[in-house]
């Protein structure tokens, strides 16, 4: 089965619009999100509602959409994303509202795993180390680990031999996920972000699992940097959070 993987929206429609219609074009079967669909972006509502409107959608809460429903106190924020997280709250509906409050903060599929960061703190923990993969493997069902939260597209991996790696994932750049006698090898993909990269490339990015060959593949687009940062600008939102889309950190 070929999947759409994203994460980290952050409610930034002309990102998501851009990796929906690769998606669409790709002719993916389902989609996994790892979180954070809404905070700081400027259209948290229209964003809710293409994901909503996803088929075969498996999808988890990050720690922003937890802040905007009030399950996170703001307070834990830097003032940029705590001004994001109180606007997003006095105009999201009342349907987007009851979606994210519905949402869990970890999904066992039994094909994969979805967190949006860790398995052992799934919301909020980075997986920015070996030492974290390391920590979190026995607490994983199914392999992949699909996550998100760091912004950055990454692969965790043991190797069939037993080692422990860390990669960063170029834009068109294949993983194959090993399988050995035992099983799967554990791996755990990190499929950047839609709306808010910070690897120092401003384009989007999303990827594509294929259930079957066990391939995931990271994929990088252009999209109207400077119709989202104006529409930050009319809605009163910080100016850093337009300007950090310029230079994608």
């Amino acid at each position: 089965m070929l999947y759409g993987v994203l994460s980290d929206v952050h409610g930034n429609l002309e990102a998501l619009g851009a990796v929906l219609d690769f998606c669409h074009a790709s002719r993916v079967e389902g989609y996994i999100c790892c979180g954070d669909v809404v905070g700081y972006g400027p259209n948290p509502e229209e964003c809710l509602g293409l994901i909503r409107g996803l088929k075969n959608l498996n999808i988890v809460c990050g720690n922003h959409d937890l802040a905007v429903i009030g399950r996170i106190d703001v307070e834990w924020f830097n003032p940029y994303a705590r001004a994001a997280t109180l606007w997003t709250r006095a105009v999201l509906g009342e349907e987007s509202r009851r979606f994210l409050e519905n949402l869990t903060a970890r999904l066992d599929h039994k094909d994969f795993t979805v967190v949006h960061g860790t398995p052992r703190r799934p919301a909020d923990e980075y997986m920015l180390s070996v030492a974290q993969f390391k920590n979190n493997i026995s607490r994983v069902k199914a392999w992949p680990l699909f996550c998100g939260h760091s912004h950055m597209p990454v692969c965790f991996r043991c190797t069939a031999e037993g080692k422990v790696e860390a990669l960063f994932i170029d834009d068109h750049q294949t993983i194959t996920g090993e399988v050995a006698p035992y099983g799967i090898v554990p791996v755990a993909y990190n499929p950047g972000s839609v709306g808010q990269p910070r690897d120092h490339d401003k384009r989007t990015s999303c990827a594509l699992w294929d259930s079957e060959a066990r391939t995931f593949q990271v994929f990088r687009f252009e999209y109207d940097v400077a119709a989202t940062q104006a529409k930050i600008h009319a809605n009163g939102l910080p100016e850093y959070l337009a300007m950090r889309l310029d230079s994608g950190q």
